[in-house]
């Protein structure tokens, strides 16, 4: 009786088999993979400069092609290039991006990956002749808006944003030199408002100076936010930097009559935009 049941149920279990192995029949291995892979990535400029792309922005001039994706800036001292390439694996589609930046004969490559909605997460810098670790790695929050920033290079140093009513009122920097330095924190906070700029100026353009307005040093990959890939700008145009000693720099803004922002002032410096 007990090799009865045995056999019956190893004739269905192999009944049961041939039927789903005839019903994938119809399918080959690769379309049964690609069903299974997430969609691609889409990088999108106008999720980021919703009113449209500045054509030269702080002395870089822009060059996109076709498809809306930035290929090129050019700046007095650097040439940056873009390349966008999908690859594909088992398991997901990893959107890469690469950025190569030329400078007195230099050039150092950025290999870009990207999170989900086509921001960069993670960037491995490589340059001829260095072995040395050069990484930086972004999070957001829900508005795909920048709130960490870590650089992982001949020291370790974090950016922690804090937002208010989308714009950064806050930016504590963290740095370690080593294992046996003590850890250095400073502190500075952004103002939109001033005695001279009473009234908040819509960011109407989408601008980030990040070193400039914020003090937050990323080096060449302030490009690729202009590329759309470092997330999405604050709601208003920063009038104040002021550091933990209660110091401000101020910085003065010039919009034309559609609200873009045409120049910057700042001390004895002035940034322009082209539109």
């Amino acid at each position: 009786m007990k090799k009865s049941i045995t056999i019956a149920l190893l004739t269905a279990a192999v009944i049961g088999a041939t039927s789903f192995f005839s019903s994938c029949s119809n399918k080959n291995d690769d379309d049964l993979i690609i069903d299974g892979w997430p969609d691609p990535v889409t990088i999108d400029l106008s999720k980021v400069f919703t009113n449209g792309m500045p054509k030269e922005a702080d002395s870089m001039t822009i060059q996109t092609d076709d498809r809306g994706l930035v290929t090129g800036i050019q700046t007095k001292d650097e040439t940056v290039s873009f390349k966008y390439d999908n690859i594909k694996t088992r398991a997901i589609v990893i959107p890469n991006v690469f950025m190569k930046v030329e400078r007195n004969g230099d050039t150092t490559f950025y290999r870009m990956f990207l999170n989900n909605n086509g921001f960069v997460r993670e960037c491995m810098i490589q340059q001829k002749g260095n072995t040395k670790e050069d990484t930086w790695r972004f999070t957001y929050n829900d508005n795909d808006q920048l709130i960490n920033i870590i650089h992982s290079a001949d020291d370790y140093k974090k950016f922690t944003l804090t937002y208010k009513d989308s714009n950064i009122s806050e930016i504590e920097t963290t740095t370690i030199v080593s294992q046996t330095t003590t850890r250095k924190k400073d502190t500075c906070k952004v103002a939109y408002t001033s005695t001279a700029t009473p009234t908040p100026i819509v960011n109407k353009g989408n601008i980030m100076l990040f070193n400039t307005t914020f003090g937050i040093d990323i080096g060449a990959m302030k490009y690729a936010y202009y590329a759309g890939l470092l997330g999405k700008a604050t709601k208003n145009l920063p009038v104040q930097l002021i550091d933990k000693n209660g110091n401000k720099n101020n910085f003065t803004w010039t919009v034309n009559s559609n609200g873009f922002p045409t120049a910057m002032t700042s001390g004895s410096h002035q940034y322009k935009f082209v539109w």
